[in-house]
Order: structure tokens, then sequence, then C-alpha cells
């Protein structure tokens, strides 16, 4: 009696039912997306600093993050994270690179606190 009442609740900690499109996605592939966007997150460090345009895959990854906002309603990380990198579109690296560069670890470390709510 008590096995398969231990299963379903060991499955409904595996997955995550997202009521929005009433479907259901593995924590693991959600992990994986999030480790991506933290990699990607951090390139843009490098391209700042080497004067690439970082402003068009900064973009890519916010437009990301509010699609996951809209799927997750309830993580706080989530929303300061998307305000954090929405921030560093603004602004002027010459004289702030040191807050975009101190903002970008901020948003590497939100990502963990993310990736937190589904391990």
């Amino acid at each position: 009696m008590l096995r398969p009442l231990l299963e379903s609740w060991i499955h409904l900690i595996s997955v995550i039912m997202i009521s929005v499109y009433d479907i259901e996605v593995d924590n693991e592939a959600i992990c994986r997306n999030l480790k991506k966007i933290q990699s990607q997150i951090f390139k843009l460090l490098p391209m700042a600093e080497e004067g690439q345009d970082y402003k068009k895959p900064l973009e890519t990854i916010v437009l990301e993050l509010l699609g996951m906002q809209k799927l997750f309603l309830d993580i706080d990380p989530l929303i300061a994270l998307i305000c954090k990198l929405r921030g560093l579109m603004e602004l002027n690296l010459e004289e702030e690179f040191l807050l975009y560069r101190r903002t970008i670890f901020e948003c590497c470390g939100l990502i963990d606190k993310i990736k937190n709510f589904f391990n």
C-alpha cells in the first residue's frame, strides 16, 4: 500500500508540472538548460572586454528567461536574474565595467539558486 504512494511521491518530486501548457518537464532537462544559460551569461564578460557585441546575445538570454518565468511563476531568483540582465543593457561599459563584471558573477550565482529549485 505504501509502495505505490511512495513511487508517486518520488515521481512528483522528479517531474515538474507546468500548468500553463499542461506538460511535464524533467528536472534534469531544466538544470541542463540553466547550465547552458549560465555559460552564455559568463561568456558575456569576455565579449564585453574584447569590444564585441554582447547586447544581442544578452537580449536572447533575457528573452529565454522571460519565457521560463512564464512557466515557473514562483521562482523569485529568476525575476531578480531577469532584472539584473536587463539592467546590463543600460550600462555604459567605459564608465561602469566593474559593475558590469560584478553583475555577471551575481547572475551566475542566481542561476545556481534557481537550479536548487529543481534539484
